[in-house]
């Protein structure tokens, strides 16, 4: 029998940066267009980074100020933003959070993936592939724990990460997986909403800007306050 997927988001369910990711967004778009924009100043009004994918960020920052989204100005935003995230995060490393609990879960996860087979670890998450190791590291969290990764710079929407996701766990089991065993942690009604379009199990974690309420008035099968207490999450396994 195949094994259950556990597909973990990153910003507020593992971890928080204390606003260096859209901080550092900021700083670079008004770096690169602020002098361009058709406002006169680089404006973020209206855009909710929760849940998001970073290229849909910067695709939605680009049309509210009137910069094009070609390849290149993607392309120079994503490099600069990279480099700028983690100098960010270094100025503000007092304000850097772990959620609580997710050493302890991800310990007791490992182990049970090494000694029983019967889970895999995985990320799911709208950062870009390189900005993830730039906020794990800090947090103490190897990326190379997560067999399957799903990053927002792998597909066009958050329900398409759920499905390559699917894709490349089941290249590597070579057998359809059953949706219904996997199971997607995160903290907004985005990630809810990925799992649900592809039948799999979400589980909500108020750690984020949603309450528990919220999050299970948005679908979560499982909604808790934090993973300090492991218990919800392992009974679904």
């Amino acid at each position: 029998m195949p094994p259950t997927l556990l597909l973990f988001d990153i910003d507020a369910t593992l971890l928080k940066t204390g606003g260096a990711g859209m901080h550092a967004m900021a700083e670079v778009a008004k770096r690169l267009f602020g002098h361009a924009c058709a406002k006169g100043e680089f404006c973020w009004d209206g855009i909710d980074p929760s849940g998001s994918l970073d290229p849909i960020i910067f695709a939605e920052a680009a049309a509210l100020n009137g910069i094009d989204n070609t390849h290149d100005n993607h392309a120079r935003f994503h490099d600069h933003y990279i480099e700028e995230l983690a100098k960010q995060i270094e100025a503000n490393v007092d304000r850097f959070e772990v959620m609580p609990g997710i050493h302890d879960l991800l310990a007791h996860l490992r182990e049970r993936e090494r000694e029983q087979r019967d889970i895999v670890l995985g990320l799911l998450t709208g950062n870009y592939t390189k900005a993830v190791p730039v906020k794990l590291k800090p947090a103490k969290v190897d990326p190379a724990w997560f067999t399957i990764t799903a990053f927002g710079d792998e597909a066009p929407t958050r329900p398409d990460l759920v499905a390559l996701a699917l894709k490349k766990f089941e290249a590597l089991h070579h057998c359809k997986h059953d949706p219904r065993k996997v199971i997607v942690i995160g903290d907004t009604p985005r990630d809810v909403g990925c799992a649900k379009a592809h039948g799999c199990v979400a589980f909500g974690v108020a750690t984020g800007g949603y309450s528990v309420e919220v999050l299970r008035g948005h679908g979560a099968d499982v909604a808790v306050e934090d993973l300090r207490d492991m218990g919800p999450l392992l009974r679904l396994l």
